[in-house]
């Protein structure tokens, strides 16, 4: 009896002795296991709200759904360059009749998309959240349609360049995946550009 029962703790720490030694071994070969490095480039997008101005004759809705496609490629750990495409939504005015009758138009729409060029400066807040501001020039192209009270349609296009900002905070969620939160502004003056997101980056 006492043989058996001494038999039964020694077995006890045999196997436990030899599953430590096995998730010991496991773990190791994960550490010693090379990490690909990564190049440097990056990926990703937002969705929000765009805030346009000053774009209709008179005063329009300027409150849209919006968002913004972006890549760059690091130059340094914190600096980048960058592109993106922001894509502001379309916003509407519609007039009332009294102002269709007086020869006015019956509804304006504008559409507008940014192309900018620049770079993005990161800056480490405390661990795994980093500050990124961004400047750099946009390209702008505005697509307006005017509807008249005969339900003719008039397209013109319009063309032009302003400085840009940006500035958000990223959270990394693991070495290559980062969430978003950020405000990007094309400013020219009373026609001013916003565009308030969130989204998430991929870096490769």
């Amino acid at each position: 009896m006492n043989a058996t029962a001494s038999r039964l703790p020694f077995a006890l720490v045999s196997t436990a002795a030899a599953l430590l030694m096995t998730v010991g071994a496991s773990a190791q070969a994960q550490e010693l296991k090379p990490v690909s490095p990564q190049l440097g480039v990056y990926a990703g997008g937002t969705a929000g709200i765009g805030v346009t101005n000053g774009l209709c004759t008179a005063p329009c809705s300027n409150n849209t759904f919006a968002g913004k496609i972006f890549g760059g490629k690091r130059l340094t750990p914190g600096l980048a360059a960058e592109v993106n495409l922001l894509m502001f939504g379309e916003t509407e005015r519609v007039n009332n009749q009294a102002t269709i009758n007086a020869g006015g138009t019956a509804k304006e729409t504008v559409r507008s998309r940014a192309i900018t060029l620049g770079i993005n400066w990161e800056v480490e807040l405390i661990q795994d959240f980093t500050n990124q501001i961004r400047v750099g020039w946009a390209f702008v192209n505005q697509k307006k349609r005017l509807l008249s009270g005969n339900n003719v349609e008039v397209q013109a296009d319009r063309r032009l360049n302003a400085p840009y900002i940006g500035a958000g905070i990223a959270f990394r969620l693991n070495r290559d995946i980062k969430l978003l939160s950020s405000a990007d502004f094309v400013i020219n003056g009373h026609e001013g550009m916003y565009l308030f997101g969130i989204g998430a980056s991929a870096e490769f």
